[in-house]
């Protein structure tokens, strides 16, 4: 039954099987299905995923992120800043824990964020082991990078590390790739940046909990010491380009920069193919996209609409 419903849905795209019938007619005598949307694939293809939900992915608008770690700036037609005086010219484009508190690395970005369809992709390659995602995935994340202009010209590249027991566990370590598909890509897309690779350079020295399931604090103390340099000589004097699968609450991409940093890199910069959006936003006061600052603790200088649109965000996350 499940190849009549393919042969049906083949032959209802002539098109398709016109420009590839080998591809049509495989697909229809041996069907498979997406593993997202569970709908039969219509093409051939390594990476079980129609095409439908790679078109139902999005990237994230720089614009309204913080220019330092990424957290979102704005929802719902409100944008969030801190009530600080000015110090440079990313004044009014900062979180308001970055305006507090920069952390380590330069800068931090990732393709999109982590919810529905892109959340569905990185469980498909790190829990259900499919590896032959990372190779789009990685094109994702390469095409993220290559619009920052701001790069050094010469990066190392490290990946962030699984401990020996996971990887063990797992098969392969999904982070490192990820990270061999977007140096692909990227070396592609900017020719212009030399790009090393050093996906061993850094090692994890003890198995943590998963960070799953716990506080921002919990993450911050799973994680302290928990990585090493095991390759110095291919970090010293170096800016490093740290890629990791998603960015939570940063305590792993804090913590590898920290390690990073102590082994006489120059800098850090981060790059994820997924971000959680939830952190610091309690600490934010809402004003209207287009209009002045209007302090969150204050309700009734916001419209009704407003008021509620930052109620239900804050619930939500």
């Amino acid at each position: 039954m499940a190849a009549w419903r393919a042969v049906a849905r083949v032959l209802r795209s002539p098109l398709d099987v016109l420009r590839n019938p080998i591809d049509a007619v495989c697909c229809a005598v041996f069907p498979s299905r997406c593993r997202l949307c569970n709908q039969p694939l219509l093409h051939l293809s390594a990476a079980p995923v129609c095409a439908v939900c790679w078109a139902d992915l999005s990237e994230q608008i720089p614009t309204q992120l913080c220019t330092v770690c990424g957290e979102q700036l704005s929802v719902d037609g409100l944008r969030f800043t801190t009530n600080a005086t000015p110090r440079s010219s990313d004044a009014g484009k900062l979180c308001h824990l970055c305006e507090r508190a920069r952390p380590p690395f330069q800068l931090a970005v990732a393709y999109g964020v982590y919810q529905g369809t892109l959340r569905g992709l990185v469980h498909l390659l790190k829990y259900e082991r499919i590896p032959t995602l990372a190779g789009p995935l990685g094109g994702l994340l390469a095409g993220t990078i290559a619009q920052r202009q701001d790069l050094p010209p010469s990066l190392t590249v490290v990946a962030v590390p699984l401990h020996g027991s996971k990887q063990r566990e797992r098969g392969f370590n999904q982070t490192a790739l990820l990270a061999e598909a977007t140096v692909r890509s990227l070396r592609r897309l900017r020719p212009d940046l030399e790009l090393h690779v050093a996906f061993e350079a850094m090692g994890r020295q003890r198995a943590t909990e998963t960070q799953a399931g716990l506080k921002p604090h919990q993450r911050r103390r799973n994680v302290r010491g928990a990585f090493f340099v095991r390759q110095p000589e291919k970090i010293a004097g170096r800016a490093v380009l740290l890629l990791d699968d998603i960015y939570t609450t940063g305590a792993t991409a804090r913590e590898c920069t920290r390690t990073l940093l102590g082994a006489a890199a120059v800098s850090v910069h981060v790059a994820t193919l997924a971000r959680s959006q939830r952190e610091g936003v309690a600490f934010w006061d809402a004003v209207p996209a287009a209009g002045t600052t209007m302090g969150a603790s204050s309700p009734e200088r916001m419209s009704a609409n407003e008021s509620v649109a930052v109620s239900s965000f804050r619930n939500r996350v």
